[in-house]
């Protein structure tokens, strides 16, 4: 999947990364005050870019993932201003400054990468766990919504295999060039 990916053209890429991020953009929780992290492309991910700018011009507040340990796979969620990024663990781009980072409980959207999905919404990822460490309180939560957490990928990365690990988060919707997919809990 991730071979696939990285086989479209930049032309392509650009155009179906657009098309994705306007089908997550039209989510109701994508409005002025709210808090969204979005990751910071890598890897011919899908752009997050042309998101990002809808986000700031709705006034949205926008934090990015950042690796802080890689050891024990920990990401916290910084804000992200308009500065230039650095490179970051594993080359990826993050805030030149890093001020103080909010709980992924408090977000009211987290935008995540995925190298695959399965139909009951369960994400591959790049294999180190960083997302389902972050967000392991909401296997445990009884009545309170928490953040919904969106993919964002290309139709290309959507499978019928099943490759979850039982510490896995699932996704509550996935975003691609097709549209939005929203999945049904305790399905899995």
């Amino acid at each position: 999947m991730r071979t696939q990916r990285r086989a479209f053209s930049s032309a392509e890429h650009r155009n179906r990364s657009s098309l994705a991020a306007k089908a997550l953009a039209g989510l109701p929780m994508f409005r002025a005050g709210k808090r969204i992290a979005m990751y910071l492309p890598f890897d011919r991910e899908t752009d997050t870019a042309a998101l990002i700018e809808a986000a700031r011009r709705r006034g949205v507040l926008v934090y990015v993932p950042v690796i802080v340990d890689r050891r024990h796979a920990r990401i916290r969620f910084y804000p992200l201003d308009r500065r230039p990024t650095r490179s970051g663990v594993f080359g990826i781009s993050v805030p030149s400054r890093l001020t103080r980072p909010v709980p992924p409980r408090w977000l009211n959207l987290i935008v995540i990468p995925l190298v695959g999905d399965d139909s009951r919404g369960r994400r591959l990822g790049m294999g180190g766990g960083f997302y389902d460490r972050a967000l392991q309180f909401r296997r445990h939560r009884r009545h309170w919504p928490g953040p919904r957490l969106v993919g964002l990928a290309f139709d290309c990365q959507r499978t019928d295999s099943s490759f979850a690990d039982a510490w896995d988060v699932t996704l509550d919707s996935l975003a691609t060039e097709s549209g939005l997919q929203h999945y049904l809990k305790g399905t899995s």
